[in-house]
């Protein structure tokens, strides 16, 4: 069956009235194609930065407490010093500890077969990203009073003593931006007993080797969700902050007993929808 929608009405009208394949083809790609592709991105891409605003105010509005952000690969702070200003312009800061997680020698020497590039064997080298973290600390020091750097490998800086620390301040942004499984995994197998239900995890690298299950964050992915990390845990893709991406997620931990506490129920006894009219209006 014919197209006759009023796009594809318009594009047969065009095709008659251009003269030649060449002319049409012309007008189509730069008239038609190309803004519609620069509409659709302007619309649905993926802007890292916004999430971090978006789960910050859902949390100060709907649930009680103190909070963590952890970050994982800070390198320079390009992200961590984002990250502590949107909690100073949501006037978080008495109730959000920002943590960042890296070693600052750069990226680590690594052969796992999961962390290489597949493409064109073009992945990260030994180094890259190497940063100071005398200088972060002395940046954020001067502006910032609600965060803690952690330097050294992450399942040595994720010390019992820092997580037994999550009970009191629950994570509720957590972002994995250090691009190897290995490194990834090592993140997971400590940090997992205590991600409460609801928390946000975010992906920077998930797209690595087109987000190929077989490497990356993105395989980590995968094997929480086929049980490989243990039973009771899942990641659930959520389409709202992700738009175009399979970058951010919600944690689910049918395991942990810290949940968080709303200020206001969602259900109560006394709930019920009256009717108003028949129409499809509200």
């Amino acid at each position: 069956m014919a197209d006759k929608s009023g796009f594809i009405t318009l594009l047969r009208y065009l095709g008659m009235i251009l003269p030649g394949d060449f002319i049409k083809t012309f007008f189509y790609l730069n008239f038609i194609a190309k803004p519609r592709k620069f509409i659709r991105l302007c619309l649905d891409s993926f802007y890292r930065m916004d999430h971090i605003y978006e789960v910050l105010s859902e949390f100060n509005n709907t649930y009680k407490g103190n909070f963590s952000v952890l970050e994982f690969g800070v390198a320079d702070g390009y992200a961590f010093t984002k990250k502590l200003y949107a909690t100073h312009y949501l006037k978080m800061s008495e109730r959000v500890i920002v943590h960042g997680f890296d070693t600052f020698d750069g990226m680590p020497d690594t052969d796992a077969q999961e962390d290489q590039d597949m493409v064109a064997n073009d992945g990260w080298v030994t180094g890259q990203f190497k940063a100071s973290y005398t200088n972060l600390d002395n940046y954020c020091s001067q502006r910032y009073k609600n965060y803690k750097l952690h330097q050294g490998y992450f399942e040595d800086t994720l010390t019992q003593e820092y997580l037994d620390t999550l009970k009191d301040s629950m994570p509720i942004l957590i972002w994995i931006d250090c691009d190897y499984y290995t490194s990834t995994k090592s993140i997971f197998e400590k940090l997992i007993p205590f991600i409460p239900t609801g928390c946000v995890i975010y992906f920077d690298e998930y797209e690595f080797n087109f987000g190929s299950t077989f490497t990356g964050e993105a395989r980590a992915v995968k094997e929480i969700n086929e049980g490989k990390f243990g039973p009771g845990i899942e990641l659930i893709l959520d389409h709202t902050l992700s738009l175009n991406s399979r970058r951010v997620y919600r944690f689910i931990n049918s395991n942990i007993e810290n949940q968080f506490q709303r200020y206001k129920p969602l259900n109560t006894k006394d709930e019920l929808r009256l009717r108003t009219n028949d129409s499809p209006l509200p």
